[in-house]
């Protein structure tokens, strides 16, 4: 009987943000070099060769384009342009619990505009040094609370739900009033490194600025990545959603 998985829920987190909408993801496609050291006198006129250097290789990924995805695929194209290297990780779906570490450079970006089908993204990443596989997974969040602000002014405290657990990895909240227009959060993760947003907090310590929430009337999605560092070997990162609702105006 077959141990494969369903690769179904594998992103790709590009400078701590998740690329929205992405259908197909690969790579990264390493190779090693090898030098060829035949000579008159190798055995029965077989080639002989030595390893060389490794390349880390590249990520290819396709997906539907997001012009709103500010943080992730837009981002990127920033980023492809400025010659930027950023830290990246392809996590596979929770259930794995498994994930590829590495920094990389954005090399290739296309928009495709079918007549018959939906416009598409595009692009490549070529891996900078080593890329990581990490097939243990960090043990994960114990505890997430905050606060909502209006105008960067502390307000009341979240109420988070549903309660905090294993294997739960999608929260709800609701701030209390339409001008609460960001929030801080309090993720709890001991030896864990811990983003919320792309912006990086101790644990039990909220994040040091407000996370700005989307207008009055709409839904704000936020990503919590962590990821154990504080142990021998890094463990693939865990990935949480905290859907913040702000109420219509």
């Amino acid at each position: 009987m077959t141990s494969g998985v369903p690769a179904f829920s594998t992103f790709l987190i590009w400078n701590y943000h998740k690329v929205l909408e992405i259908a197909s993801l690969s790579g990264p496609s390493q190779s090693r070099d090898t030098i060829d050291l035949t000579s008159h006198d190798s055995v029965g006129s077989f080639k002989e060769y030595v390893a060389s250097v490794i390349d880390g290789g590249e990520i290819s990924i396709e997906g539907n384009f997001i012009k709103g995805d500010a943080n992730g695929q837009i981002k990127f194209h920033t980023d492809l342009q400025a010659g930027t290297k950023r830290s990246c990780f392809i996590v596979m779906p929770m259930a794995v619990g498994g994930a590829w570490s590495f920094e990389a450079i954005a090399s290739g970006f296309e928009t495709a505009y079918p007549y018959e089908e939906k416009i598409g993204v595009s692009g490549t990443l070529k891996v900078t040094g080593k890329p990581v596989l990490l097939t243990t997974q960090s043990a994960g969040m114990t505890g997430l609370t905050g606060h909502e602000y209006d105008a960067a002014v502390e307000e009341a405290a979240l109420s988070i739900t549903p309660a905090i657990a294993v294997g739960t990895y999608a929260y709800v909240c609701e701030v209390t009033d339409s001008d609460r227009d960001g929030v801080k959060l309090v993720v709890t993760a001991a030896s864990h490194t811990i983003y919320a947003q792309g912006i990086e907090e101790d644990s039990g310590v909220e994040t040091p600025v407000v996370i700005p929430l989307g207008a009055a009337g709409t839904d704000t999605d936020i990503l919590i990545l962590v990821h154990e560092t504080d142990v021998a070997v890094t463990k693939a990162p865990r990935l949480y959603t905290l859907t913040v609702t702000r109420p219509a105006a």
